[in-house]
């Protein structure tokens, strides 16, 4: 009898509970507790697999501590995914960034205790398989331990199919009046979290004065955006970061204060408030000529594949023009004219500007990433009461009818082959709009001109376009 209610109790559904930190992340609340402990001498180009086991289960902590950390990289490889989900220095995972020494981290996701111990939190559930390795580069070797604690399933249980990806980047040094990637993903998931440092070199302005955040959402499906004012702004300081630790946001290493701040490491976990994306995500923050690293940390659908949808491989742009009024914004600019009758380059606001040729990101142009005002500030970065145009070429196999389908903030005016087809306009930020259109066989020319206000999302300037068939009528 006892066997037949063991077997019946484990046929039904599992009972999933939501992380603590991560709550998109559901997963059984009943498990073994597992733990796999590693000691080794790692040699000079060498590898060790501080955990390689078998699915359903999740990785809920891992703990290393390490001779010479900085000269170790670490891998994460699950399901047996041939390209592994996270990939980089183990001290840049952990946060420690800008070549400097470990400094001491208390968050809810990445701890870094006093001396060398190296603590993540996130979730890194799997449905078959799960390796953590670490690689001491070749011009060293490390000693390791590690301890790695996870939870073991029953072999019937479906996982959550979201899996941990981190990625760094960096920009030594970035644009002057630009922005870096933090990341371009394509799918479905949620970012859990980043590390943003810079160290100075540009003294025009304060270093994060720089033009915020810019989230570009789910261009192919739903576009809108998300933005922000300072690079301070996003991990929850106000006029500068400061040195402190908390569950969500903190400053960890901090030079100088305010004006006089040189260098600056800071992180946040988005945790009760994860930024989801059903399709794709882009994350920029705006720079001055300052070096940059980051790492952004997400989870990502494994079992989803990203919509493919037709748009533009690349765009011109140029610009900005005064676009404060009606009339202003409907005033014809130099980009109305033919090609050949453009300046070379043209003056605007302290800088030298000429025309970009550029691919979009996933669907995205961001005006903002090329039209940063040379003003201090982060109200002077953001460019507002103006306009600029995109141009694009459309090839067509026959004529045919289609609709584009666009996301974008503010007014927008839109012409096919040098006639004026459309203009959108709306005042309370960003919004969706469809223009059908007929394309003729051969090439043709979309040409946009979008303006910038202050409105509820922070003087975001961009736009997202796709081309789709149009439906056949009745």
């Amino acid at each position: 009898m006892l066997l037949a209610l063991t077997a019946t109790a484990r046929s039904e559904e599992p009972v999933l509970i939501s992380d603590l930190n991560f709550p998109l992340i559901r997963l059984p609340a009943t498990f073994d507790s597992q733990r796999t402990t590693k000691r080794v001498d790692l040699l000079a180009g060498k590898e060790v697999e501080i955990i390689n086991v078998r699915g359903p289960g999740c990785v809920r902590h891992f703990w290393i501590t390490a001779t010479q950390p900085e000269a170790l990289d670490i891998e994460v490889y699950c399901d047996g995914a041939p390209q592994a989900q996270i990939k980089m220095s183990l001290h840049r995972f952990f946060g420690v960034l800008l070549g400097k020494e470990p400094y001491r981290i208390e968050s809810a996701a990445i701890k870094l205790l006093p001396s060398n111990g190296y603590n993540c939190y996130f979730p890194i559930p799997f449905q078959t398989s799960c390796r953590i390795v670490l690689r001491a580069r070749a011009e060293s070797r490390s000693s390791v331990w590690s301890m790695v604690d996870w939870q073991k399933y029953e072999p019937q249980v479906q996982l959550t199919a979201s899996r941990l990806h981190a990625v760094f980047t960096e920009e030594k040094p970035a644009g002057a009046f630009g922005s870096t990637l933090l990341g371009a993903v394509r799918g479905r998931g949620f970012v859990a979290g980043m590390f943003h440092a810079i160290t100075r070199h540009d003294d025009t302005d304060m270093i994060w004065h720089t033009g915020g955040d810019t989230w570009l959402i789910d261009g192919e499906i739903n576009p809108h955006v998300l933005r922000g004012i300072g690079s301070e702004d996003v991990f929850g300081y106000s006029f500068g970061v400061y040195k402190d630790s908390s569950q969500w946001v903190g400053g960890v290493h901090v030079v100088g204060e305010n004006a006089t701040a040189s260098e600056m490491v800071a992180y946040r976990f988005f945790g009760p408030d994860p930024v989801a994306f059903k399709s794709s995500l882009v994350l920029r923050f705006g720079t001055r000529a300052n070096d940059v690293e980051s790492v952004l940390y997400y989870y990502k659908d494994s079992n989803f594949t990203a919509p493919v949808v037709q748009t533009p491989l690349e765009w011109t742009i140029s610009g900005p023009f005064s676009g404060k009024s009606a009339a202003d914004f409907e005033r014809a600019e130099f980009p109305e004219r033919p090609r050949p009758e453009w300046p070379t380059t043209w003056e605007w606001g302290k800088r030298t500007l000429s025309a970009v040729t550029t691919a979009p990101e996933i669907t995205w142009i961001d005006f903002s990433r090329w039209y940063r005002a040379n003003k201090g500030g982060n109200t002077g970065t953001q460019p507002v009461n103006a306009a600029a145009y995109a141009e694009t070429e459309i090839h067509s196999a026959t004529d045919r009818k289609v609709v584009v389908r666009l996301g974008f903030d503010d007014w927008m005016k839109l012409w096919l082959n040098d006639k004026p087809i459309a203009t959108l306009k709306h005042d309370d930020g960003f919004s969706i709009g469809e223009v059908p259109l007929t394309l003729q066989a051969g090439r043709n020319v979309l040409r946009i001109k979008l303006s910038n206000s202050d409105n509820e999302e922070w003087r975001c300037w961009a736009f997202s376009c796709v081309i789709e068939d149009a439906k056949p009528g009745p």
